[in-house]
């Protein structure tokens, strides 16, 4: 009796112990997660991205200006029925959904021609270290193209 109580007692630690592994629906976890950071206008933006518990990618970024954070941004790329979607929060910011036009081992695009700015969003995958994000609109009835080169920061 003493030891079957012991046995259920490991089993239950080791069991309890074990890391729950989720599965990575996209296999973007290896490209994308970590925290990064970009040169942008005159400051930077910072990003993490991680799996979420769903298997999907969640980031979370910031822009810093002089010390001051004016943008914050909550973005997820899933799977919705058979289409790749990224939304995009930006506070104080109308939510943004965008369908994934391309997508294959070094590149994403995202576009959504509803919108006038941006329209388009699109990641290239350079290596482990590297990423760059192309971001397309239409200000002022002039397209625009913004370029961010983000560097892997851990």
């Amino acid at each position: 009796m003493r030891f079957s109580v012991i046995l259920v007692l490991m089993l239950l630690f080791f069991s309890c112990n074990e890391e729950f592994k989720v599965e990575d629906k996209l296999s973007l976890e290896h490209k994308l997660s970590g925290k990064w950071i970009a040169k942008a206008f005159d400051g930077e933006l910072h990003e993490t991205w991680k799996l979420d518990s769903d298997g999907w990618m969640l980031q979370e970024g910031y822009y810093i200006e002089s010390s001051d954070t004016s943008y914050s941004a909550r973005t997820r790329i899933e799977k919705v029925n058979n289409e790749i979607i990224l939304f995009s929060v930006i506070k104080n910011s109308t939510p943004k959904i965008f369908q994934s036009k391309e997508h294959n081992e070094s590149k994403m695009v995202f576009e959504n021609m509803d919108y006038k700015n941006p329209y388009q969003v699109v990641y290239e995958f350079i290596d482990d270290n590297n990423y760059r994000r192309t971001i397309k609109g239409f200000e002022s009835d002039s397209l625009v193209t913004y370029v961010f080169d983000f560097i892997k920061r851990n």
